[in-house]
C-alpha cells in the first residue's frame, strides 16, 4: 500500500500532463507525502493505508457510500505545523468497513463527489492540534490528533494479526483529491497493480519458506522402510515425489511473479536493452508498446493464479512435517508454517477476490480501446518466449492451447465469457507458465529445469508421457529437482 501510494503520487508529479494541474499547494503536498513514502530514514518514514471496502459492496467498490465534498476550511488548519503542510479542502464523511494498516500515517481512500462519481483522495491520519498537551502537561507546538477519524471497532481476524484492520468512521476529514474527479477507478488501478503484486510477493515468500522447512525435515526425518529397517524422507520415493511436484510448482509461479515483476519495472523504468544481453533475457523482454497492454492482464491473472495454488501448496507443506507442522509453534518461530499458511489464507481474498479478478481479466480483454492490445501482446511474448533455441512448433501442443483459448475470447461475448472466466484465466496462466519454463530449461540447460519442463507439458498439455524410467531413475530426478543436486551415493538402498 505504500509503495503503490508512493507510485501514483509520482506519476502525477512526474508526467507533464498531470504535474501541471496541480496548484503550488497541491505540489507541496504531494512532494512531502512521497519523500516520507519513499524514505529509509525511520523516523521520518510513512506508512499507507487503502481504504475502499464498505458494507454495501465489499470488493465492489461501485457501491461506495462515502461522500466527499468540496469544502475549503474557513481558518489555516494544518495537518502539520512544523512541515507547514495544510489540511485538504475536501471533506470526507462515511463508513469504511474492512480498513487495513488504520495505524499508518496516510490513506488512499475513494469517495462519492456531488456528481455521483467516484474520486480518490489522499488524507493524512492526522492533523496539528493546537490544545494538544505534551507528556509533562505542557502545551505541545506540534501536537496532533486524529483527522476526523473514529475507530468504531477493530477486526478479529483468522491471520495477518500484526496488521491491525479496523472499521472507521470518517468525519469531515480533510483530505486532497488526486487527479481528475470522478476519475476515482482509473487513478487507483494504478496502485491496485502494485499492492497485487506485493501479495504474490508475500505468496511465493510464504511457500518458499513453508519449502525450505519441508526440504530440512525430510533430510533429518527417519521412517520405516519394512521388516525393522530405517531410511530418511529422501530415501523414500513417494515423499520425494511430492516434494518434487510441490518443488516444480513453486518453481513455475516464481516464475509467473518475477515476469510480472520484471514487466512492471520496464513500465516503470523504460531502458534499451544493449546487443549483449542474453538470449533467454532477450526472449523474455516484451517491446515497449507491448509493456502496459501485457500488465493490464499479467498483475491479474498473476495475483489470482499465485495466491491460490500458494495457499494450497502452504497446506501441503505443513503436512509433510506432519503432526509437528499444525502447530503454530511460536516458541520454535523457525518452524512455524501453521502461521504462515494462517496470513496466506487472506491473500486470495483482499485485492480482488478469485471471481472478481477473472472478471476483470475477461474485461480487460474484451474492453473495445485496449482489449485487442493485450491480446496481441500475450501472442507476441508467448510465440517470442518459445522461439528460443527452436521455434514454436516445439510445443504445438502449448500453441494450440494459446489459439484455442484467444480464438475464443475474440469471438465470444463478454458475457459469455464471464461465466467461464476462472477457467479462461487459469488456462492462459498455463500456457504463460510453460512459456516461461522453456526459457527457464533453455538458458543454461540445467537437468532438473527441463526435467520441470517435460512433466508440466505431460501433466497439463498431453504431451506423451515417457515410459521406462526406473523407480530409483525417478528418485534421483526428483531429488535434484527438490534439492537442486544430485542425490548423495550414500543414501539408503531401496
Amino acid at each position: 500500500m505504500q509503495d503503490g501510494a508512493a507510485r501514483m503520487l509520482q506519476v502525477h508529479l512526474t508526467t507533464p500532463s498531470l504535474a501541471s494541474k496541480l496548484s503550488e499547494t497541491e505540489k507541496r503536498v504531494f512532494e512531502n507525502a512521497f519523500r516520507h513514502l519513499t524514505t529509509r530514514h525511520p523516523k521520518f518514514s510513512w506508512t499507507s493505508g487503502q481504504w475502499m471496502t464498505e458494507r454495501p459492496g465489499g470488493s465492489d467498490v461501485s457501491l461506495t457510500e462515502t461522500t466527499a465534498v468540496y469544502r475549503p476550511n474557513e481558518t489555516e488548519a494544518m495537518a502539520s505545523k512544523e512541515e507547514g503542510i495544510p489540511l485538504g479542502p475536501w471533506s470526507i464523511n462515511g463508513f469504511k468497513w474492512f480498513s487495513s494498516a488504520t495505524d499508518s500515517d496516510m490513506t488512499i481512500l475513494l469517495a462519492r463527489t456531488p456528481a455521483g462519481k467516484l474520486s480518490t483522495f489522499l488524507a493524512p491520519l492526522r492533523k496539528h492540534d493546537p490544545a494538544a498537551l505534551s507528556e509533562s502537561g505542557n502545551p505541545d507546538p506540534n501536537g496532533q490528533c486524529l483527522n476526523g477519524v473514529r475507530i468504531q471497532r477493530l477486526k478479529n481476524k483468522l491471520g495477518t494479526q500484526s496488521l491491525p484492520t479496523a472499521e472507521l468512521v470518517l468525519e469531515d476529514m480533510r483530505g486532497w483529491i488526486i487527479g481528475e474527479e470522478n476519475r476515482g477507478i482509473q487513478e487507483i488501478s494504478v496502485l491496485l497493480h502494485l499492492t497485487r503484486i506485493h501479495s504474490t510477493s508475500q505468496a511465493v515468500g510464504y511457500l518458499g519458506r513453508g519449502l525450505a522447512v519441508a526440504r530440512a525435515f525430510a533430510r533429518v526425518r527417519e521412517v520405516g522402510a519394512g521388516r525393522g529397517a530405517r531410511m530418511r524422507l529422501t530415501d523414500s520415493s513417494l515423499h520425494m515425489k511430492t516434494l518434487a511436484r510441490m518443488t516444480a510448482e513453486y518453481r513455475r509461479i516464481m516464475l509467473l511473479h518475477m515476469f510480472t515483476v520484471y514487466v512492471l519495472g520496464l513500465s516503470e523504468h523504460p531502458t534499451e536493452m544493449g546487443a549483449d544481453i542474453t538470449p533467454a533475457l532477450k526472449a523474455l523482454t516484451p517491446p515497449p508498446k507491448d509493456l502496459l497492454p501485457l500488465l493490464r492482464v499479467l498483475s491479474t491473472l498473476t495475483k489470482a493464479y499465485v495466491c491460490n495454488s500458494a495457499l494450497r501448496l502452504l497446506y501441503s507443506c505443513m503436512q509433510s512435517i506432519g503432526g509437528v507442522g499444525y502447530l503454530l509453534n511460536e516458541e520454535q518461530e523457525y518452524l512455524n508454517i501453521a502461521r504462515l499458511y494462517r496470513d496466506a489464507t487472506v491473500l486470495p481474498i483482499w485485492e480482488g477476490t478469485t471471481d472478481l479478478l477473472s472478471t476483470d481479466f475477461i474485461r480487460a480483454l474484451k474492453r473495445p480501446e485496449t482489449g485487442a492490445q493485450s491480446l496481441d501482446a500475450l501472442d507476441r511474448f508467448i510465440k517470442q518466449a518459445f522461439s528460443l533455441n527452436g521455434d514454436a512448433s516445439q510445443h504445438q501442443e502449448v500453441v494450440n492451447r494459446w489459439e484455442s483459448e484467444r480464438s475464443r475470447i475474440t469471438k465470444e461475448s463478454q458475457s459469455d465469457l464471464v461465466g467461464k472466466g476462472r477457467d479462461i484465466m487459469w488456462s492462459v496462466t498455463e500456457v504463460l507458465m510453460a512459456a516461461l519454463l522453456h526459457v527457464d530449461a533453455n538458458n543454461d540447460g540445467d537437468v532438473a529445469e527441463r526435467e520441470i519442463l517435460q512433466r508440466y507439458l505431460e501433466d497439463k498439455f498431453s504431451v506423451k508421457e515417457r515410459v521406462g524410467v526406473s523407480t530409483r531413475e525417478e528418485l534421483e530426478r526428483d531429488f535434484a529437482i527438490v534439492y537442486g543436486e544430485e542425490r548423495p551415493k550414500t543414501s539408503s538402498n531401496l
